[in-house]
């Protein structure tokens, strides 16, 4: 048996299908038996559950064979190092395997770990096959490309890259390993609200991005009557009524967008997707009203600045007025855009801040639906010359103890990365203004918020937006902590966060191939 373990990454409430290790145990032949742990679901001992797997099937013929985790940075790094440690300390025989994102930007610090022993890098379904071979000893696993691992002498041994597979290529996600009912959680785009993976990786070369940085520009797409067939599965069998694709990049082209539009049209679900603003201007008129016809109700962009000198420095290959098109785009068409920027230039920090602040002024005059979500800049280690030419690899840690200390996991998260050219006066400032923007505009996403502290924000937030003054707001701020029915959720993200009465009836994370979404966004609240 092979234990597939999705650590703890987010709170109960915002749990989400575990595409990552469902993939993997997809790929599995018949003969091998897999079971997944979800530390995301409430009231679950991770540790307990997987001591007592490994315990029950020691007295059998199917003893457990190794525990694969996948881990992406921040909360869910966090989870996992405990985690692998008691699982060592306890069975220290037992392979322990890590794959995900963390492993694949920093290899080295998880193999410096003597409680992990191999470590999948990038696609890790056919990967994770010829490693349980080499677990065997049936195969050498310096031949195994996609794998890294200690070797005797104490050297880390790290393959060749895998020439990785389109999901077209893959099996479908094993639905029947898991409850799937209870992972269908209200969000602002219905009641029992899903996720799916149609793709992997993408083509485009922004130089700050974990999605380039794990597999270059590259990517493989599902064809959309497979991914249509299904979620028609899910509609059918479970009621799922929405859906969150977690592709980094959703459409190719025009004639793509089309049939994903007549495949999803007959599904009835409503549905939100990244895509690129220069590719959003390319569609017709009638392209855009078939995808709102056929659900498409919110899209995220990666806008990231409001200076096109910035723009060209990220190879984010779009300019500022394309993002206005788009935004216009969007509002004439009743689909509500989402647009991310990074606050944080590493070489004019100020005045860039202040170039962006501007811009998203003008873009909320455009379309006052779009909803806006920022991050701090953070470098992530590269195949290409960084942004701002900052070496994302200097003075991070070698060890997986140093990786989850508070102002690491701040560092991952990108919400207080606290590098050096970007003051914390700025950070307050960016901050600030989100506080007053959302006052005056409150989000489609906060169900967190009674009406009457909405009401009363916006109009103490009015004068303030009006005259563009964004210091120090703490009549806002008090506001804000008095009207919240609960606490701000930092471990939600986008469409993802839940309503209030949502979470009132509950209980106190991607086909990603052991990624989810890019780097730069925020992991905290993805998952």
């Amino acid at each position: 048996m092979i234990i597939l373990v999705n650590p703890r990454a987010t709170r109960p409430s915002n749990r989400r299908f575990p595409l990552s290790v469902m993939a993997i145990g997809a790929a599995l032949p018949d003969d091998v038996s897999w079971e997944i742990v979800d530390g995301n679901l409430p009231n679950i001992d991770v540790l307990a559950t997987i001591i007592g797997h490994v315990e029950r099937q020691a007295a059998g013929n199917d003893p457990v064979r190794a525990v694969a985790m996948t881990v992406m940075p921040g909360p869910q790094l966090v989870s996992a190092v405990p985690l692998a440690k008691g699982v060592k300390l306890r069975f220290p025989d037992l392979p322990i395997i890590w794959g995900g994102n963390f492993g694949s930007l920093y290899t080295d610090a998880v193999l410096n770990a003597p409680y992990v022993d191999w470590v999948v890098r990038g696609q890790g379904e056919h990967t994770f096959l010829e490693l349980l071979e080499a677990i065997d000893g049936r195969r050498d696993p310096k031949t195994i490309a996609g794998l890294a691992f200690r070797q005797p002498d104490g050297s880390n041994w790290i393959g060749k890259e895998r020439i990785w597979k389109s999901p077209d290529e893959l099996p479908a996600p094993p639905y029947h390993k898991i409850d799937v009912d209870q992972y269908l959680q209200p969000t602002v785009l219905g009641r029992r609200s899903g996720v799916y993976q149609a793709s992997i990786g993408c083509p485009y070369g922004c130089n700050f991005c974990g999605v380039i940085s794990v597999f270059g520009r590259r990517e493989k797409v599902q064809g959309p009557e497979r991914t249509a067939e299904h979620l028609a599965f899910l509609v059918r069998n479970h009621g799922m009524d929405s859906v969150h694709f977690y592709d980094n990049n959703f459409f190719l082209n025009e004639p793509h967008a089309r049939e994903v539009a007549a495949r999803m049209k007959p599904l009835g679900l409503r549905w939100w997707c990244e895509a690129r603003v220069d590719a959003l201007n390319r569609f017709s008129d009638a392209t855009w009203r078939a995808l709102r016809e056929a659900g498409l109700t919110m899209v995220f962009c990666g806008a990231e600045s409001g200076s096109n000198e910035v723009l060209a420095k990220m190879n984010k290959g779009i300019t500022t007025d394309q993002i206005v098109a788009a935004a216009a785009k969007t509002r004439e068409h009743g689909i509500i855009p989402e647009f991310s920027f990074v606050f944080g230039d590493p070489d004019e920090p100020e005045l860039q801040l202040e170039n962006t602040l501007a811009f998203i002024r003008q873009l909320k005059a455009v379309n006052p639906a779009m909803e806006l979500i920022s991050y701090f800049y953070t470098p992530t280690p590269q195949r290409q010359s960084t942004y701002g030419d900052v070496d994302a690899n200097e003075g991070t840690p070698d060890s997986l103890e140093e990786w989850i200390k508070p102002e690491w996991v701040a560092w991952m998260t990108h919400e207080n990365p606290r590098l050096p050219w970007f003051e914390q006066k700025l950070k307050a400032r960016a901050e600030d203004f989100e506080l007053i923007l959302k006052s005056r505009f409150p989000s489609v996403h906060d169900r967190q918020t009674r009406g009457w502290g909405k009401l009363l924000g916006q109009a103490a937030a009015w004068r303030r937006w009006e005259q563009g003054n964004y210091d120090d707001p703490r009549l806002l701020r008090r506001i804000r902590k008095l009207a919240r029915i609960v606490p701000d959720d930092t471990q939600a993200y986008g469409h993802l966060r839940p309503s209030a009465s949502a979470k009132a009836q509950r209980a106190p994370g991607e086909r990603s191939h052991w990624l989810t979404l890019p780097l730069m966004r925020r992991q905290a609240r993805s998952s």
